[in-house]
């Protein structure tokens, strides 16, 4: 149903009113969709903002703070440990703020909570290079981390109402090529400015990170011109019980994505801290810039299948690629834990790129799918928690794994991620269909 002063996001034009939608007619109107979805000015500014954001953040807490904090010469030489309680303030702030920040999604829109939020992370990366003590170091973080745990749940919430539940996958996918973009050359680019000298590289970061809320601020400005566009909306305020009753009732249908959220983030966990090691010690790369190129390559993969399998998730569903995805993750880190040499490697690192491809697009397709619109900012700010949770425990039992036996994380979590694809191949289809209608 929709008020006579609502205006229907692209998927939703696609079909008049009360016109049975066969599978061709889905798929063309799946790519449609998405071809409308990338000359949406609004779009654009998801995708800034989250660039912006993701770039600062790899940069900061991956290579720029590591190297500041820990450097007795031109940094402030603190001990490994103090950097870890930086790095780590921050992730939690990240994690436990996106609850709260999917509510203000929801209640507010998307741009409304964006631009103060990332102003605040802006604000962080300003006063890092001024400060020298543990505790304002730590609060820094804090608010790094609060800042930019509302970004998630608003560009997913809002990237979704604008595209409608037909390009949800591709709309996801978009908004995940945009985290790639600029996570994944953050750290690399900050890497050779810190050669030049600590202030090029927060010099670099102070500007890159007043794009986020200035993408933010630019995208207020059309939610005030056009009040009652997606993704600019608001929701109106509901009756508390009601509220809280529908809540519950959304939780329990999508509460068998729980455990699988959870594990599979726990599984990504285990193998993220101790990669840098294994390649050095067991996989023989010379240097830095090997393994930076095993990183790129993988990387190159998923950013170049990401699009289009986000369009293929929209025509066929979730479950076969999961299903997929999942197996091929499974066999890809089992292969690269086997791996004794750089022989071979590149196709294993390729392999698990593609499937990392495959899932993205479905798992957030059918997540998004599961949650009504009325809900989506804090349902999604639940569900990244949950992940969040799950790839801090598997972080902390990776590295205990791998003092066991270096090869350990990598089976361990082929073993999960095997399971999570037996699991979703034995689920039945009728539990991946959206709990909205696809079409009008």
């Amino acid at each position: 149903m929709r008020g006579p002063g609502t205006r229907l996001g692209p998927a939703q034009r696609l079909a008049p009113a009360g016109q049975r939608w066969t599978a061709p007619a889905a798929a063309q109107g799946a790519r449609q969709a998405g071809r409308e979805l990338l000359r949406s000015p609004a779009i654009w500014g998801f995708i800034a903002t989250t660039a912006c954001i993701e770039f600062c953040r790899g940069a900061l807490f991956i290579s720029l703070l590591p190297a500041y904090l820990t450097d007795p010469q031109q940094g402030l030489g603190l001990s490994v440990a103090k950097l870890g309680l930086v790095v780590s303030g921050q992730y939690l702030a990240d994690t436990v703020f996106k609850v709260p920040a999917g509510w203000l999604v929801d209640r507010f829109g998307p741009w409304r909570v964006l631009a103060p939020a990332l102003g605040i992370a802006a604000l962080a990366v300003y006063l890092l290079p001024r400060v020298h003590q543990l505790g304002l170091l730590l609060l820094l973080g804090l608010l790094f981390g609060m800042g930019a745990s509302a970004n998630w749940p608003a560009v997913l919430s809002g990237s979704v109402q604008l595209g409608g539940m037909r390009a949800r996958a591709s709309a996801t996918s978009i908004i995940f090529l945009a985290w790639l973009a600029g996570g994944g050359p953050g750290p690399i680019l900050i890497n050779f400015l810190i050669g030049h000298g600590y202030a090029r590289a927060f010099g670099l970061l102070a500007v890159v990170v007043t794009g986020a809320p200035l993408a933010a601020l630019l995208g207020l400005g059309g939610a005030l011109r056009r009040p009652a566009d997606p993704p600019w909306r608001a929701a109106p305020a509901a009756n508390p019980r009601r509220a809280l009753a529908d809540l519950a009732g959304n939780l329990r249908e999508a509460a068998w994505l729980i455990p699988g959220m959870f594990v599979q983030m726990l599984a990504l966990g285990l193998v993220l801290p101790v990669l840098v090691p294994f390649a050095r010690q067991h996989l023989h790369l010379a240097s830095q810039s090997e393994y930076g190129l095993m990183l790129l390559a993988g990387g190159a993969v998923t950013v170049l299948c990401l699009l289009p399998l986000g369009r293929t998730v929209d025509r066929i569903g979730s479950k076969l690629p999961l299903v997929l995805g999942f197996g091929l993750a499974a066999g890809a880190v089992l292969l690269l834990g086997l791996c004794r040499g750089g022989g071979g490697l590149l196709w294993r690192v390729c392999l698990l790129g593609f499937s990392y491809a495959l899932i993205l697009p479905a798992w957030n397709g059918l997540t998004v799918g599961k949650i009504d619109a009325e809900r989506r900012g804090l349902l999604l700010g639940i569900f990244m928690a949950i992940e969040g949770l799950g790839i801090a425990m598997g972080s902390a039992a990776g590295g205990t794994l791998y003092t066991w036996a270096a090869r350990a994380p990598f089976v361990t979590a082929a073993g999960i991620l095997g399971a999570v694809a037996v699991f979703y191949l034995a689920t039945p289809r009728w539990r991946f269909q959206s709990r909205q209608a696809d079409a009008p």
